[in-house]
């Protein structure tokens, strides 16, 4: 929502302040604000008007014109918009300007000498599409900068709205905040009212619209609006259609209730609110055509529908300049109707956005009337009929705020006349009591102020909760909580120099397909967008995407992790998944291996307590050469390896990606048990065997600690060789055997009984022979 500083000053007096200072203050007390300006680079536009034209000599789609741009100069210019007029007000950058990328220079046609380009809105910045030359009819002084003509250099302030707060699209609501946060009142506006008579036929079919006001205006003049109002609407970002449409614009932006005007005389008797009848169709003023279902609410005639109330207009009935008659509306829909009729038909609108999060039903006649009047004054024609369909008038909520119950909540004491005065200047009635404050809710609130916890909140609010007194609690000591399985292992791999990410836990199919893994079943009835459809059954996917994005980036050196759940056939399960790919984050010198990916798995199962064994594997998305699987218990938890290069290849990825992923789900919370060191001195034997080159160290490891069990305090691997001495397919392992017992000193003999039960023991179990 963007709010114009000399706008807001229209409705508050704050002319004081400065727009930097009004952002810091909603961002601390509403919602997160910052500061714009409108701006382009225009240097060398002005304001010029057309004195002469005529035909161009030889290229027929041309006009030659000579305008006027102050101080006895009269350029001559050369333009294809044939709907240019004598006396039309227009906008030219004299040969040197620079209009955005754009430099400005004389130029022939075909003999005639153009000097300069008039320009259209487009070009000069104000909208993203619009046709022909931008025509102003006020009385302007030839000469005057565009720059200033047209608003820019003007401060914005840009709210980020919040779902709950709907009051605050609009300059009024943003101004009653800032009436609020700086004590300062809410300028009064002109009393306008305008009561019921004339003949209008209006029907509130549909219970989902609370009202519905209707004012028939004849003899209107529909044209391009004045340049204020126009000025107004860019500024905010809103395009430029005609006076009719950009008055309920203007109105829409200023106090927050969206209005619609039909052409009167493209209606077939009265109105009708109702549901849509199945199949109907719809051609939007969008351009798109809609078929309809029993979702969506319309406005309709007797024989079609006219507009998807709330969303937007029809183009049959839309306003243009041949409208002499129109029907002017301002209605309440519910917001969970609007919502669901706007999904429906993929189309959402400034209107849409503000009926989703409600609009003030007591604000359809106030906020009409003050556009029937500026319609009046700028299109001209007579109001000849109104009608307000108001079946059930709001009746406004009673809140009672007890003192104490603030006290016990905010932690600090409040007299009423302070919250009265807070509330009051939010545009909150209420009467102080004798223990609290009675609040009556205004119909503007209705949506987000239901208890006597949301008043509290509002006045905590403004005053700031910076201002609340700190004190140190006094808390109870509580038993120390053990931590999760999931927080070790984050607590592990981010350690390890590895980043977090969080992603969707819905998926679409194509990476599955590429990767060949199993797809996801679970597909979801409604999805937001199309690209996030199923739930996942993997993580890898979200890894990869969030690596060729980064990659994108040109960020080629990564270490990911993702704890989240997937989603089987079979159930939901946790999972971790890493991928590591480009330099090492904590040692720069030094390139990610498959050994580094294995290692990171390997002790994730070590800090939960798993011996997993690694067993060869074929997975088609993974280097046939560089791949494992992780077994526990004879079954497969997990795998590691490297990124197949056809895939690496196909997603456009750089370097070599190193991908993992574990199951958590059997994985249960032990108690550890601690036993106390060896007072007795360590025994050290190394050992070398030959084995065959496919049997996996870490199954000679897994069967040395089964075997040798309590005695065997530790054993690693120092060394791996293979040479021609020791026979094809064959290769050397040397171990470091570490005994220690607990019970006395261990002997030579006891120490070479065991080994050379490890030995035999090898012998017996892997071929293995004494190097």
């Amino acid at each position: 929502m963007k709010v114009p500083y000399t706008w807001l000053i229209e409705l508050v007096d704050v002319q004081d302040i400065s727009p930097e200072d009004i952002a810091r203050e909603l961002t601390l007390k509403s919602v997160e604000t910052s500061v714009q300006k409108f701006d382009a680079d225009l240097d060398g536009v002005v304001f010029g008007k057309v004195v002469e034209m005529r035909e161009h000599p030889t290229k027929k789609n041309l006009l030659v014109c000579r305008l006027d741009v102050g101080g006895g100069y009269h350029p001559t210019v050369i333009t294809g918009d044939r709907s240019l007029k004598l006396g039309d007000g227009v906008f030219l950058a004299l040969p040197g300007a620079k209009v955005g990328e754009l430099c400005i220079t004389k130029r022939e046609f075909d003999g005639v000498v153009s000097e300069g380009m008039l320009l259209s809105a487009q070009e000069l910045g104000l909208e993203p599409h619009s046709e022909g030359v931008l025509k102003i009819w006020e009385e302007i002084k030839p000469g005057t900068s565009a720059y200033d003509l047209l608003g820019f250099g003007e401060y914005l302030l840009e709210l980020e709205i919040t779902p709950n707060r709907g009051d605050l699209l609009s300059v009024r609501g943003v101004a009653r905040e800032v009436c609020a946060i700086f004590r300062r009142n809410l300028k009064k506006d002109k009393e306008v009212s305008f009561e019921e008579f004339g003949e209008l036929d209006i029907q509130i079919i549909d219970r989902d619209c609370k009202r519905y006001r209707g004012a028939l205006i004849e003899g209107v003049s529909v044209k391009d609006s004045p340049l204020w109002l126009r000025r107004r609407l860019w500024q905010c970002g809103v395009r430029s259609i005609n006076n009719v449409v950009d008055i309920t614009n203007y109105i829409m932006l200023r106090d927050g209730q969206p209005l619609h005007a039909f052409d009167a005389d493209k209606l077939s008797g009265g109105i009708r609110v109702r549901s849509a009848k199945k199949g109907e169709r719809i051609a939007l003023l969008t351009g798109a055509e809609k078929t309809l279902t029993e979702d969506n609410l319309v406005i309709a005639d007797e024989e079609k529908p006219l507009a998807v109330a709330g969303v937007v207009g029809g183009q049959e009935s839309g306003v243009n300049h041949s409208s002499r008659r129109i029907l002017l509306e301002s209605a309440y829909f519910e917001p969970y109707r609007v919502r669901r009729s706007s999904k429906a038909i993929s189309t959402q609108t400034d209107s849409s956005y503000r009926f989703e999060r409600n609009v003030d039903i007591e604000g359809v006649k106030r906020y009409q009337d003050l556009a029937i009047e500026l319609i009046l004054e700028v299109a001209g024609g007579t109001l000849t009929a109104l009608r307000d369909a108001y079946p059930s008038p709001y009746q406004p909520k009673t809140i009672f705020l007890s003192l104490e119950k603030y006290r016990r909540y905010a932690g600090e004491t409040l007299n009423r006349e302070e919250a009265s005065e807070i509330l009051t200047k939010l545009g909150i009635p209420n009467s102080p009591m004798r223990c609290g404050v009675e609040v009556y809710v205004p119909s503007h609130r209705s949506y987000d102020m239901q208890r006597d916890v949301d008043i509290i909140e509002e006045i905590l609010r403004i005053k700031g909760y910076n201002s609340l007194p700190s004190e140190v609690l006094s808390l109870p000591s509580l038993p120390f909580e053990h931590k999760s399985i999931t927080d070790k292992v984050r607590e592990l791999l981010k350690s390890r120099g590895l980043l977090e990410i969080i992603s969707f836990s819905f998926e679409d199919l194509s990476l599955y397909e590429l990767l060949d893994i199993e797809k996801p079943t679970i597909s979801i009835t409604n999805p937001l967008v199309k690209n996030q459809a199923y739930m996942r059954t993997s993580l890898i996917p979200s890894l990869l995407r969030t690596c060729l994005y980064n990659q994108r980036q040109h960020n080629y050196d990564m270490a990911l992790f993702e704890v989240g759940r997937v989603y089987t056939h079979q159930g939901e399960e946790e999972r971790v998944g890493i991928l590591l790919t480009g330099v090492r984050r904590l040692y720069p010198q030094e390139v990610y291996t498959a050994y580094d990916a294995l290692s990171l798995l390997i002790d994730v199962g070590r800090i939960l307590g798993l011996k997993m064994e690694s067993q060869s594997s074929s997975y088609g998305f993974l280097h046939p050469y560089v791949q494992t699987d992780l077994v526990l218990e004879n079954e497969k938890v997990g795998f590691v390896g490297q990124l197949s290069p056809r895939i690496v290849n196909t997603l456009e990825l750089k370097g070599k990606v190193f991908i993992g992923e574990l199951r958590l789900l059997h994985i249960q919370q032990k108690t550890k048990l601690y036993k106390p060191f060896s007072k007795y001195p360590p025994v050290i034997r190394d050992l070398s065997v030959v084995v065959d080159k496919g049997v996996a160290v870490d199954k000679l490891i897994s069967h040395t600690q089964n075997l040798l069990k309590e005695k065997l305090e530790e054993v690693k691997v120092f060394s791996i060789y293979t040479g021609s001495e020791l026979g094809e397919g064959k290769k050397s392992v040397s171990f470091r055997l570490v005994f220690r017992s607990f019970e006395g000193s261990m002997s030579d003999g006891e120490v070479n009984g065991l080994v050379n039960k490890l030995i035999s023991s090898l012998e017996d179990s892997f071929g293995a022979r004494l190097r």
